[in-house]
């Protein structure tokens, strides 16, 4: 594949918007929420509405358990269905830039742009990636790994159930090449660093990566400065692990956060209380599977440098 250039001027972005309409959000508790109340888990997984707001919708049945009307205080066990029931969504806008950049029998590799959720879930649905991809005419791919929503660049899908199992296994033997690049604030001094620590949740969506974190999982990112300017840098990012905020947190951590990351820059916000609506510089600019001969590559913004 030919590299791609993706330097779209923000002012002449284009937008996509749909019109608001009903729909019912349904989720399994999983391991993490077992024993927790109904009012805790919607307010960590989705702190983007306030407690209150939650309880109220709870006790007005909009949300409930396994079909039913719950109190705010009920626990919740593992695989208990939690569904929301919102009657007239009106979801955040999105760049309308999906863009397809090769197909095979096998796979599919686009161009996700930010901010953009891979699939439906919390504030979005029709302004997902999948969800754009079927408008496009794309209906039967299965994710085989995830950006976060903030995050633009390459993405992968399986095009039937064989490649999705070898591809999901070549991601989690560590066995795919991942390349980002980051526009991070500051100059390091060394021109190479990496990371070794771990990483785990700490509230809502926000997590956290230190040396001696009890509960967490192991993750390696290695760095490579690319370019320099006066008060900030561009950074080849190799992570050798799959954690959520892997790249922004290591970056963090090791004193040069990305320059617009609103949770882990420099004026970062940790309360889970801000939703995440714009787009950071951290761009999935490489992929490579040696044994499905996958090969993907994108250029550095040109709007990072300088």
């Amino acid at each position: 594949m030919e590299k791609i250039s993706r330097n779209d001027p923000l002012d002449a972005r284009k937008i996509r918007i749909v019109s608001p309409y009903p729909i019912t959000y349904r989720f399994k508790v999983n391991e993490e929420f077992h024993g927790e109340t109904l009012l805790e888990i919607m307010s960590t997984r989705f702190p983007f509405h306030r407690r209150q707001v939650w309880e109220y919708k709870i006790n007005n049945g909009l949300v409930g358990v396994n079909e039913e009307k719950a109190a705010p205080d009920q626990v919740l066990k593992l695989r208990d269905e939690v569904y929301h029931h919102n009657p007239k969504v009106v979801e955040p806008t999105v760049p309308d830039e999906v863009q397809v950049l090769e197909t095979q029998p096998d796979y599919l590799i686009a161009y996700k742009p930010a901010p953009l959720p891979m699939h439906p879930g919390g504030r979005y649905n029709k302004n997902s990636m999948t969800e754009i991809l079927k408008n496009q005419g794309y209906g039967d791919l299965r994710i085989v790994h995830r950006l976060d929503a903030v995050t633009s660049g390459l993405v992968l899908f399986a095009r039937n159930k064989e490649f999705a199992r070898q591809a999901m296994l070549n991601f989690s033997r560590s066995e795919v090449r991942k390349t980002y690049y980051a526009k991070v604030a500051g100059t390091p001094k060394e021109r190479t660093m990496t990371i070794d620590a771990p990483i785990r949740r700490k509230t809502g969506f926000v997590f956290e990566s230190k040396l001696g974190l009890t509960r967490a999982k192991e993750a390696i990112t290695e760095f490579e400065v690319v370019e320099k300017s006066t008060d900030s840098s561009i950074i080849k990012c190799h992570p050798k692990t799959g954690r959520t905020h892997q790249i922004r947190l290591h970056l963090e951590q090791w004193g040069y956060p990305i320059i617009d990351d609103p949770i882990y820059g420099l004026k970062g916000d940790k309360s889970s209380q801000t939703a995440q609506k714009k787009a950071i510089s951290l761009l999935n600019a490489g992929l490579e599977i040696d044994s499905l001969g996958i090969k993907a590559e994108l250029e550095i913004p040109e709007s990072w440098r300088g």
